[in-house]
């Protein structure tokens, strides 16, 4: 079958950019709430917990605003540009940067959040969206890859396989200087 294509593993699925919005920011002001809870328990005042919403309120509207238009962006220039990558988080971090300065009323502090929130954002994305780094989860190919050379998943090695500890230590042994074994020859 020479005429038979491959699938195309890179396709681009298309996102809601408005119902990633509203999830985003439902999700946000949920964070924004406990925030300013712990804010409002902090302060001295005669409010009680309506103090949540009435004097520390802002910090809510603030993180919904962020995580709302953080995940719209990103959705918006992901869909425009038919690509998943690291500069669609990049736009939106920059998007909740111009958000967090402008609750602060600062031209300024718009313009460095959007390129702090953008170099963090982008920087996360393209280093494989994890703090752990791409060795913690291996990808389904790795995992097959490994397996088809006799490195076991945890917990499933079988006899004559090696497990991941084994495979750990070995990439160790390896990484140090070897001694040197010399043959000292006897004298008599």
């Amino acid at each position: 079958m020479a005429g038979a294509q491959q699938p195309d593993t890179d396709t681009f699925l298309e996102r809601a950019p408005v119902a990633d919005g509203m999830t985003a920011a439902g999700a946000s002001a949920g964070v924004g709430l406990l925030v300013s809870a712990v804010q409002n328990s902090m302060q001295t005042h005669n409010k009680g917990a309506l103090g949540v919403f009435t004097r520390t309120g802002s910090t809510i509207a603030l993180f919904t605003a962020m995580g709302g238009i953080f995940s719209y962006t990103d959705a918006t220039v992901a869909n425009f540009r038919q690509k998943t990558d690291a500069i669609n988080g990049a736009a939106g971090g920059c998007a909740a940067g111009l958000v967090l300065g402008a609750g602060a009323r600062s031209l300024p502090m718009m313009v460095g959040s959007c390129a702090a929130l953008a170099a963090l954002v982008g920087t996360f994305d393209a280093a494989g969206k994890s703090i752990q780094g791409s060795y913690a989860r291996p990808t389904p190919r790795e995992f097959a890859s490994a397996a088809q050379h006799g490195v076991a998943a945890e917990g499933h090695s079988a006899p004559g396989e090696r497990g991941w500890r084994e495979e750990r230590e070995a990439r160790r042994q390896s990484f140090f200087k070897q001694k040197k074994t010399a043959d000292v020859e006897e004298s008599e």
